[in-house]
């Protein structure tokens, strides 16, 4: 612990190095849901707003206007609404719980940085926040 009280030259430091932590915390977190590798991330949203749009319209037998959703389908042997609602399932799920539960505590964590005065305090804190989003 003592180390890690000098290896910083001030509080303000410390908070600058904490915020860091907190923020690829979050980051390891998200990883344990999304695939983090580029391009992904659009894959991700585009499937989703297509998986939404095809339950919208009712489950068309005709799929290929939703080519995400056809393709998922030919390719995983499920059927297209099958398909869409895996998707949907899968991105309620970030949208609605996973993602603003990784994202309170980051944001959360980040902003009560600035009301700890000591070093101590805010080692304390950054611990407590990143061990939470470990367990998430």
């Amino acid at each position: 612990m003592q180390l890690d009280l000098a290896k910083f030259a001030d509080v303000a430091a410390c908070r600058l190095w904490a915020a860091g932590e907190i923020d690829a915390a979050a980051g390891r977190a998200r990883s344990r849901y999304l695939t983090t590798v580029p391009g992904q991330e659009a894959t991700y949203t585009a499937k989703y707003a297509q998986a939404q749009a095809y339950i919208s319209a009712g489950y068309p037998a005709d799929a290929s206007p939703y080519p995400w959703i056809a393709q998922e389908s030919m390719r995983s042997g499920l059927t297209p609404p099958q398909a869409a609602d895996r998707i949907k399932a899968t991105g309620d799920a970030w949208a609605n719980i996973i993602g603003p539960a990784i994202e309170g505590l980051r944001i959360g964590g980040k902003d009560a940085l600035a009301a700890l005065l000591t070093i101590p305090a805010v080692l304390a804190h950054a611990r407590g926040v990143i061990a939470n989003l470990d367990g998430t």
